[in-house]
């Protein structure tokens, strides 16, 4: 005689999970290392700035200024703004403040790994001023490490903390990277920026004005008794259906 004994698939049962071989960092500019041209380190504390950087180094990653030596004013990390929050802050040369052509951004070890956020400072053309709303600026993503696979204009922003400090959240193109930089273009002077979310979640944007009322509106109608009655007849019916896709016999012999 044989029994059959229903067997469902284990990926019912199981949710994979997704996790990142580098650990995640919260880059803010705190507590790093700062490397002076020259070879002169700090470390980080919210109480000053330092200028004539060469690079800066935090939770293996590396913030790297590309650009000729000689003008200190080009490059700086830490409290820049003086409010006692640590920023990297650079002048660009196409301005009449600095010598900066790009910055680099990798892991140390090479390894790869996804952006998801940051904040910008500033991103304006003129010396701590309000921004004029042209200023070039690009984010790019390099997938292998040596060319450029994605490139994006940021917006602009005031200078210092008075601005509107744009939050910018990235989109998969910035997944599974070796390197991401920043350049410049046409109207770039003054250049800040703070908060990186490296191989971690970013922090939740907040919906806008409009946003939240058609989310309201929307809660409001799924409050009704009927559409929660068709949810879940749906829902039940999708699972048999699911179910009977996965469900196999095993025969047993006795």
């Amino acid at each position: 005689m044989k029994r059959c004994v229903a067997l469902f698939s284990l990926s019912l049962l199981i949710t994979p999970g997704f996790t990142s071989d580098s650990p995640a960092a919260l880059i803010n500019f705190t507590g790093g290392t700062v490397y002076q041209f020259g070879g002169t380190t700090f470390a980080t504390d919210t109480t000053f700035s330092v200028d004539n950087v060469d690079y800066y180094e935090e939770d293996g990653v590396s913030f790297d200024f590309i650009g000729p030596p000689g003008n200190p004013f080009s490059y700086h990390v830490g409290n820049y703004y003086g409010v006692g929050n640590d920023v990297i802050h650079g002048h660009w040369a196409a301005g009449l403040d600095g010598d900066m052509v790009s910055i680099s951004v990798k892991k140390t070890d090479g390894s790869a790994f996804d952006l998801n956020y940051f904040k910008i400072t500033t991103n304006t053309g003129t010396r701590g001023d309000p921004s004029i709303g042209n200023e070039e600026v690009h984010i790019n993503a390099l997938s292998d490490g040596i060319t450029v696979s994605y490139s994006m204009l940021l917006p602009p922003d005031d200078w210092g903390f008075v601005g509107p400090n744009s939050e910018i959240y990235l989109g998969t193109q910035f997944d599974g990277i070796k390197e991401f930089t920043f350049t410049y273009g046409a109207n770039a002077n003054g250049f800040g920026l703070d908060e990186f979310y490296i191989d971690e979640e970013p922090p939740p944007s907040v919906p806008e004005p409009t946003t939240l009322a058609l989310l309201g509106i929307g809660l409001a109608g799924l409050a009704g008794s009927a559409i929660r009655k068709e949810w879940k007849k749906r829902v039940i019916e999708k699972s048999k259906t699911i179910l009977q896709h996965y469900k196999t016999e095993a025969c047993i012999e006795l």
